[in-house]
């Protein structure tokens, strides 16, 4: 009968005490690939106690790895990584862990990650970062232990075969699918924790739930005469709405005849942003598998069934097509962001988008005449959303992402019964960014409450542009400053931050005198959107 297994951290003190700079992530790579090679080094059996310790230790220590690789300017030669185990195992010696099923489910959820945690920090802290730097890694923790558990397994699944023995988990059941899709959620979460740009803290930290509309005819209108929806149109009304909670009552409706939505926004919106933060918030629920594809990476074709099967199987995130007939799942939710994606090259990519967006809509239907539930959202600008308006004509269908801040007579132009747009937003996200970044910021700061910075620090994006350019301390804000002033002053802080200091992987190849925009021939504007793209930015 297949068990827990008890580890008392305690029993591998001596052990680890001689084998302190074997095991240290600078040279994990370094490490025998043989899990009973190692035990045997430090003088361990290999029952199923030792090894289940052994998977739990290394995951904890490439997990902190590849959040200090992460770090680019700091130089791995300066740590001290017996320092670190030292602490860590100080930490660890009182600590017992539990392996069952639970914990394999929700490794990033277990106590031993907050018992790590502050020996982490504090280790950082020692290797001159910041405070705030040093709390934004180590929160960062969790989720990267649950990543590279199943990378540790993965890498090393027969040396680990011991376990499968005591445990009955998702890594020691036959299922592969099983293990699939929870490697997947972990992978999904994770995407919200990486750094941002050139940032020790994540999108996780410092996002605000969106707002967004949806039009409602008024009644005694037909819908056809809707095609034309416009602000002041009084042929429909413009409807408020937590577009989280929007989408979530959606999906637990799960109407078969219902299944589409639309996200539209413009560039920088916060779209993108939302959809990888709802792909992560579901996948930690559990309660229905979803599926983020960035059409970017997507290659459409005239058979959406066949095109999914093509983009799991060549990203290995799953082993079977979760659209096909027989193997299909019986719930779930696609996510495809960026549909502007397929219409960059103009009116024949455009044609792409909509035969793409039809496409969906014949398999959606034709897959849900069944048992099945297959629910599909999908993201991309406005132009592109609004040239296949015509095709989604019921309340709710499209939803229009809302900015940080509305103004109290823009307000009038929408039905906001929880009055939503009373609060402005831009102080919940500086309030988070304050805190995420050390900088003190309370709010947003009053010099950028005036003339022009309300439209731009309206836009998630921008804002947060605003706000690097602010830190920097250079730029002197005032009514009458634009976009352009802020762009030219965001090139020369990447400039500064990622080339003088170090050369960032985003610059690399680019000369020093052609880095600046006036040598390029290139605008401040295009010069900083290529590089938040690059580093995880855009919209």
């Amino acid at each position: 009968m297949k068990k827990s297994i008890k580890v008392n951290f305690k029993d591998f003190s001596n052990a680890l005490g001689k084998g302190l700079v074997d095991l240290g992530f600078g040279k994990l790579d370094s490490l025998p690939g043989n899990v009973a090679e190692v035990l045997k080094t430090l003088n361990l059996a290999a029952n199923a106690g030792e090894i289940a310790w052994l998977l739990v230790y290394r995951a904890l220590l490439l997990a902190m790895k590849t959040l200090i690789d992460e770090k680019t300017e700091l130089e791995p030669e300066k740590f001290d990584v017996k320092a670190l185990q030292t602490q860590i195992n100080q930490a660890l010696e009182t600590s017992s862990l539990t392996i069952n099923k639970k914990f394999f489910e929700h490794p990033d959820k277990d106590a031993i990650v907050e018992v790590v945690k502050p020996a982490f920090m504090e280790w950082l802290k020692q290797c001159q970062l910041s405070e705030a730097d040093a709390q934004a890694i180590s929160d960062r923790l969790p989720i990267y232990f649950a990543g590279a558990l199943h990378e540790e397994w993965g890498s090393h699944a027969k040396d680990y075969g011991a376990l499968k023995e005591r445990l009955d988990t998702p890594f020691t059941q036959a299922n592969e699918r099983v293990q699939a899709w929870l490697r997947y959620a972990t992978w999904l979460q994770k995407q919200v924790e990486e750094p941002m740009f050139l940032e020790a803290f994540s999108l996780k930290r410092v996002y605000v739930p969106l707002r967004a509309y949806y039009n409602r005819k008024l009644e005694g209108q037909k819908a056809e005469e809707l095609e034309g929806r416009i602000a002041g149109n009084k042929q429909s009304e413009r409807v408020v709405v937590e577009l989280e909670k929007e989408l979530e009552t959606w999906l637990s409706k799960a109407v078969r005849t219902d299944a589409i939505r639309l996200i539209s926004g413009g560039p920088g919106s916060g779209k993108s942003s939302f959809a990888k933060m709802f792909a992560a918030k579901l996948a930690a629920k559990g309660t229905i598998p979803v599926l983020f594809i960035p059409l970017h990476h997507f290659e459409p074709s005239d058979d959406l069934i066949d095109a999914v099967g093509k983009f799991v199987q060549m990203d290995r995130i799953l082993p079977h097509n979760p659209l096909a007939v027989e193997q299909g799942e019986s719930r779930l939710l696609i996510i495809f962001d960026g549909l502007d994606e397929l219409a960059m090259q103009g009116k024949i990519a455009e044609k792409t988008a909509q035969d793409f967006v039809r496409e969906v809509q014949r398999k959606v239907e034709r897959l849900n005449q069944r048992e099945r539930c297959l629910q599909v959202l999908i993201s991309g600008r406005e132009l592109v959303v609004q040239a296949n308006e015509t095709d989604f004509r019921k309340d709710g269908q499209i939803l229009h992402v809302l900015p940080y801040f509305v103004s109290e007579y823009d307000r009038k132009h929408y039905v906001d019964a929880k009055k939503l747009l009373e609060q402005d937003q831009r102080q919940l996200w500086w309030q988070n960014y304050g805190a995420a970044s050390g900088s003190g910021y309370t709010g947003l700061p009053a010099e950028l409450d005036q003339g022009n910075l309300i439209e731009i620090t309206a836009q998630p994006l921008l804002n947060y542009l605003v706000a690097l350019s602010l830190r920097r301390g250079k730029l002197k804000f005032s009514e009458e400053t634009n976009l352009n002033a802020v762009y030219a002053d965001l090139i020369t802080a990447i400039y500064e931050r990622g080339w003088a200091e170090h050369q960032h992987t985003a610059i690399q190849g680019i000369k020093e005198e052609d880095f600046f925009p006036h040598s390029r021939g290139d605008c401040p504007r295009r010069l900083a959107w290529k590089w938040t793209n690059n580093n995880g930015g855009g919209d």
